[in-house]
């Protein structure tokens, strides 16, 4: 072969190339062609030996497409080519169709990567690791393999948690409250990418502002897609109504009614709330379902630190109507901190399988009580990092600590 002849062939299969990779990302990350394999596909009588060559010489080719008078009409898998493999071959030199795979999954290149990894496992369990043909409107159009579609699939998976989770942080994250002389701090420790937990605070009126803390029963997209709803009804609370002028009994009963027309019977959601109101001097606490919340304050006479513990006393949300709101009012006390967590906090585990539980909680939380929230924070941070170490964790952890005064 002359220099011309070279030149010219390693033109050619430079611009195929260029070509079919401009077709292969010319399909969404989210479809089969995506994640295509393109090759020349070996005529149905070419000679095992021939084809192992062609094997060696594609290193990352586990299966060709084998092509009849009529187009493409199977694939041949290496793996079990090599299998099959005897002495005996080296001499006979058998036509490679006896070898054919004309069963072979077929998957169109438009399809959803996420589709196509459902319709495959619902195939032959024997040929799940099979690699599958590629057609597009009705022409062959490359091989794929079950490994690259897998990847793909969880790389998607993977962008679109990551957008869910900034997204909820985003939501989480908020503080709405202007009015002076009320501070929040948060912790936050998703099991997964996203979760149930939910924190809400904001401003209702010019004197009345509200902090609260949401744990929806399950677990990963689907409680944090019920967690959107949450925000959505606070913006619109916020947004679209004179909310100046409802009570927190009001407001309470009206999210009540809306977890209850908007979730499925068996999903219902844990939540504490803890209203401020400046212009009576006084806070108003609802449980509803959600753990123990915990308020802390310096008594004026004694100047000692005192407590008070707010158990669960209403149904969570979404489970009946409230015959009843009932809240428990206290006066705003001095240095008054609020701590309110989910029940993944006491539930924790270490690698002994040890829970937490609410006797450590209560051993780190009261010594530290009136300081600053967010040592508090920090402290709480170190505290669980050191008792649950490497362990797994099983479920979400959201912590809102407030100062008020």
């Amino acid at each position: 072969m002359d220099a011309l002849e070279q030149y010219s062939n390693d033109s050619i299969r430079d611009y195929v190339s260029d070509r079919l990779k401009a077709l292969r990302d010319s399909f969404s990350i989210l479809n089969v062609g995506h994640v295509t394999k393109f090759g020349e596909p070996v005529n149905c009588r070419t000679g095992i030996a021939e084809v192992l060559e062609i094997f060696a010489s594609r290193k990352d080719a586990s299966s060709l497409a084998i092509e009849g008078d009529l187009g493409v009409i199977g694939i041949v898998q290496k793996k079990d080519l090599l299998k099959k493999k005897t002495a005996f071959m080296s001499v006979t030199d058998p036509a490679v169709e006896k070898f054919l795979d004309s069963s072979a999954a077929i998957v169109d290149a438009d399809e959803n990567c996420e589709k196509a990894m459902e319709l495959l496992l619902k195939g032959d369990p024997e040929k799940l690791y099979d690699d599958f043909m590629v057609f597009q409107n009705g022409r062959f159009f490359g091989i794929g393999t079950f490994a690259d579609l897998f990847r793909n699939v969880a790389e998607i998976r993977g962008v679109d948690l990551e957008k869910a989770k900034q997204m909820q942080s985003f939501l989480m994250e908020r503080n709405d409250i202007r009015n002076p002389g009320i501070s929040v701090e948060r912790y936050v420790r998703m099991a997964h990418e996203v979760g149930g937990d939910f924190l809400q605070c904001l401003d209702i009126s010019e004197s009345l502002s509200m902090i609260a803390s949401f744990d929806v029963s399950g677990k990963g997209t689907a409680a944090a897609l019920l967690t959107s709803s949450l925000g959505s009804f606070f913006a619109t609370l916020k947004l679209g109504l004179p909310v100046a002028g409802l009570s927190p009994q009001s407001i309470v009963d009206m999210l009540n009614k809306v977890v209850m027309d908007q979730t499925p019977q068996e999903i219902f959601i844990a939540a504490a709330f803890v209203f401020v109101d400046k212009k009576k001097g006084e806070m108003t606490f609802f449980n509803c379902g959600y753990s123990p919340i915990f308020a802390f304050y310096t008594d004026d006479e004694s100047g000692k630190t005192k407590g008070k513990i707010i158990k669960s006393d209403l149904w969570p949300l979404g489970i009946n109507d409230f015959a009843e709101v009932r809240g428990n009012s206290f006066p705003i006390y001095k240095n008054f901190r609020v701590f309110m967590y989910s029940d993944g906090l006491t539930e924790a585990r270490n690698d002994r399988g040890v829970q937490y539980g609410e006797e450590n909680l209560k051993k780190f939380l009261f010594p530290r009580c009136m300081k600053g929230i967010g040592a508090i924070v920090a402290d709480l941070d170190a505290e669980m990092r050191n008792f649950v170490g490497a362990a797994p964790r099983a479920d979400d952890i959201t912590v809102l600590v407030a100062a008020i005064s």
